[in-house]
């Protein structure tokens, strides 16, 4: 049996956007944020996941997300 480990990825995330009870998690603060950011970054809800598999990544959203590129 093989396990799966977690392993790095080389992208930040901005989670919790627009959460009703984080009300300064905008997304013109994720803006801002990810224009500070040397990577890749991306603005999630609650409701979205991110998946990796082999280097290729997915996000499973119904709901807002944002990708931001340096």
């Amino acid at each position: 049996m093989t396990t799966a480990s977690p392993g790095v990825v080389d992208f930040s995330i901005f989670p919790h956007l627009d959460h009703e009870r984080l009300p300064e998690n905008t997304m013109a603060k994720a803006e801002r944020w990810a224009a500070g950011i040397p990577n890749q970054a991306y603005a999630i809800d609650d409701e979205t996941a991110i998946k990796v598999i082999d280097g290729q990544v997915e996000v499973v959203s119904e709901t807002p997300w944002k990708l931001f590129t340096p």
